[in-house]
């Protein structure tokens, strides 16, 4: 497939210049969501993709590198408080290097940037997935009553709690039905 010759490519950087775009979303970094953040192994990817990586990882508390599998322990503050990378912001127009509060709320699938007394603007970078259930290790399995088994289908749960609560509404029924006839 030829290129198109019409078609805008960004500019090259300067020689000796980085990258200024993310290497996983190919996005321009923009020291707000795109806030270019710095692994331990030195590469530099957008906090945007971090977030969306560390919403599918089943370590939450580190990020491996897309790059290398270099493996980053998240600061206790969370993913935000990466270190940036000075290099790439000092490439930025001046009005993309202010600092925001930035949040990143796992749970809830979110990025936020934190204004003096609300939220001024939120992300949603997917939520995370179910946690994995350990795998047992070498010897028997522990055997799990037919009630167990059951209860751990998402159907028979459903099920069951529906039983349970038309039970519960057949007792006070019949107990509300002995009280009048006692009077």
């Amino acid at each position: 497939m030829v290129p198109d010759e019409d078609a805008q490519c960004p500019p090259a950087p300067p020689d000796g210049a980085p990258d200024l775009e993310c290497a996983v979303c190919f996005s321009q970094f923009d020291n707000v969501f795109r806030t270019p953040k710095m692994l331990h192994c030195k590469h530099t990817f957008c906090l945007e993709c971090l977030a969306r990586m560390n919403i599918k990882a089943s370590e939450p508390n580190a990020i491996l590198c897309p790059l290398c599998r270099g493996v980053t322990p998240l600061p206790d503050l969370g993913l935000p408080k990466l270190e940036n990378n000075p290099t790439i912001l000092s490439y930025l127009p001046m009005a993309m290097q202010r600092v925001y509060s930035v949040r990143f709320n796992r749970t809830r699938g979110k990025l936020q940037v934190k204004g003096p007394c609300t939220v001024s603007h939120s992300l949603d970078v997917g939520l995370p997935g179910p946690t994995p259930t350990p795998t047992p290790g070498p010897g028997p399995r522990p055997r799990l009553g037919r009630m167990q088994q059951l209860s751990n289908r998402p159907l028979c749960r459903a099920l069951i709690l529906i039983s349970a609560a038309l039970l519960l509404a057949l007792l006070i029924c019949i107990i509300i039905i002995l009280l009048r006839s006692r009077d």
